[in-house]
């Protein structure tokens, strides 16, 4: 099967491990050059997996937090590759944040959770638009969370399709983390904020803009929650990043006519597969 992406270009951000690295090598699969980022010096090492793909690849160690380091990877990849095609902002930090903790530890936290999981979407998302735009359009996809969706947002729509839900007996899984998640949850919910203006202003100059709204997949994220305890159980119906990347190619290949303004939720038990634009799997749709 011939390649889906050959010579576009991609950035993806936290590419270093889990969910990034699995973006990264799938979206280099389908024949996209790429430029990779991550405060983890071990960025650098997936460089030659890529370019073992027959592709052009190269790495940054950045922050998504500060705007000098985006424009760095963004003029770097500009300079290179000449425009950009696709923008996977996955790059996300979480830590234990609650209403009942002191002023300087939600201070520390805030700068630390919504620096990455928000600031560094807006940051890159603003960054690449121009170039998508000079190109003639583009793809912006968003990391985003099933906190922010039920099984069956925003519809009752239960899990007779899915005899593994966890939640099957008991209705969809409500929204929102644990009491411990004030912070994440609200960068994740703040993701919306982008997805669905965007997909609007940007729509008629071929842009699309979507959300993937992960449930818990076996990441280094996910394995942090529970101290790298695979024991823990958190494991045991975890997505694999490979999956998750796989539907990430798939909603890119839709093409220019494909669905925009969309959060796709992919949650545990369910099918890993695109719902039809519209269905009771999206939590927000942009009108046409």
């Amino acid at each position: 099967m011939p390649a889906s992406l050959p010579g576009q270009s991609a950035i993806v951000t936290g590419a270093a491990l889990g969910l990034g690295n699995a973006f990264a090598r799938a979206l280099a699969g389908e024949g996209a050059n790429v430029t990779i980022c991550d405060v983890r010096e071990e960025v650098h090492d997936l460089v030659p997996a890529l370019e073992a793909a027959g592709v052009e690849a190269q790495a940054f160690t950045a922050d998504v937090g500060l705007a000098a380091d985006v424009r760095r990877v963004v003029d770097g990849h500009v300079e290179r590759f000449g425009g950009v095609d696709v923008l996977v902002s996955n790059a996300g930090v979480w830590r234990a944040s609650a209403a009942t903790d002191d002023l300087d530890k939600t201070l520390d936290d805030y700068e630390f959770l919504i620096n990455t999981n928000l600031k560094g979407v807006y940051l890159f998302g603003r960054a690449v638009i121009p170039h998508m735009i000079a190109g003639g359009g583009g793809n912006i996809v968003h990391i985003a969370s099933d906190h922010i969706a039920t099984c069956g947002t925003p519809y009752q729509r239960g899990c007779d399709d899915a005899p593994t839900c966890t939640w099957r007996e008991q209705g969809p899984r409500p929204t929102g983390g644990g009491p411990d998640m004030d912070l994440y949850d609200a960068s994740k919910w703040g993701i919306n904020g982008f997805t669905i203006p965007w997909s609007k202003a940007l729509r008629e100059h071929n842009v699309r803009v979507n959300g993937l709204c992960m449930g818990a997949t076996d990441s280094h994220m996910v394995r942090t929650f529970h101290e790298q305890n695979p024991g823990s159980g958190i494991l045991d119906n975890a997505m694999r990043a490979e999956d998750v990347a796989a539907l990430m190619i798939d909603l890119i290949a839709e093409g220019p006519e494909g669905r925009t303004g969309n959060n796709v939720n992919i949650a545990v038990g369910h099918p890993i597969e695109l719902p039809p634009p519209g269905s009771p799997y999206i939590y927000s749709e942009a009108p046409a």
